[in-house]
């Protein structure tokens, strides 16, 4: 086992590498210079050499004033920590039925309402204009229920979907993302990043696709197989395409693709170092895991 290094005993991970807080960081750095200007009117040269330290402790241990994601959330404006803090953007791939009543019952269902009436605000990510809903229905994978009034998974398509789910595993996952990118399998690694909170997948250090877990990457995976047959130009759609309709089915989900479990559609507050933001949410039950995340401020208004 070799020895540790000075470098890594200074270093804390929690704080830096890929969960660097931008926003902490950019007002430590911004501390640390003000901070050696008033030092370099004692002495010019110790501003350079006390700037070098504090920029040292900043590289190492993520901040260089003690405290500094709670200072950073109570002085910094939302606007600006929304500006740094830019959550991953989830892929677009899924499949799922309709989600269950949760203890906030009024918001859960007036957002599900919206999730399934397409009310969802792209956000200029849109596969080319492509009318996911109208595309799912026109495909049979989803339908109406018997009232006519809420859309809902096609049972044959349910049924399909779920035995892809049971079959899924890393080689498939790498298999399809290889399709979806015009890459080499072999090349892509699968993995959990900013403190387990997403789950990606990367070539040569560079993200290719972004999921809430893995379970929800299984789910789309999945769900881009048992789409392929309903889809006569299947082959012809992007990989953006195919992701937004698998991502589109994923609200549906009633079960867990990683344990079986029963899912919930809810509200919550999701957190970063300095910042929390309200989300909706379809997790499950017994492990736990996120299926599905929107943030609330990507919702469109309903109608007047």
């Amino acid at each position: 086992m070799p020895t540790p290094t000075l470098a890594d005993r200074l270093r804390q991970p929690e704080y830096t590498g890929e969960n660097r807080c931008t926003p902490c960081t950019v007002v430590n750095v911004v501390i640390a210079a003000a901070l050696s200007l008033l030092l370099g009117v004692a002495w010019p040269p110790l501003a350079l050499v006390s700037f070098a330290v504090f920029a040292g402790a900043i590289y190492f241990r993520g901040y260089l004033v003690p405290g500094t994601p709670t200072l950073t959330k109570t002085y910094l404006p939302d606007r600006v920590l929304r500006w740094f803090d830019k959550e991953p953007t989830p892929t677009r791939v899924g499949s799922a039925p309709a989600a269950p009543a949760t203890e906030n019952d009024a918001d859960a269902e007036s957002t599900s309402d919206q999730v399934e009436a397409g009310q969802l605000d792209e956000g200029g990510e849109s596969a080319e204009e492509l009318d996911v809903e109208a595309s799912l229905l026109e495909a049979g994978a989803l339908d109406w229920d018997e009232s006519g009034d809420e859309l809902r998974l096609d049972p044959a398509f349910e049924s399909a979907w779920n035995d892809e789910i049971e079959r899924t595993d890393d080689a498939t996952i790498r298999r399809r993302l290889a399709d979806l990118t015009d890459l080499d399998a072999d090349d892509i690694s699968l993995e959990s990043r900013s403190r387990n909170r997403w789950f990606v997948a990367v070539v040569d250090g560079t993200t290719i696709g972004t999921w809430e877990s893995r379970a929800a990457l299984v789910a789309d995976v999945a769900a881009d197989a048992a789409l392929g047959d309903r889809f006569d130009d299947w082959d012809r759609l992007t990989g953006e395409q195919r992701s937004a309709l698998a991502r589109g089915l994923r609200i549906y989900l009633d079960r867990c693709p990683a344990c079986g479990g029963d899912v919930r559609f809810g509200s919550e507050t999701a957190e970063s170092c300095c910042r929390s933001w309200e989300v909706f949410v379809v997790r499950c039950d017994d492990c736990e895991e996120r299926l599905l995340e929107v943030d609330a401020d990507a919702l469109e208004p309903e109608a007047a």
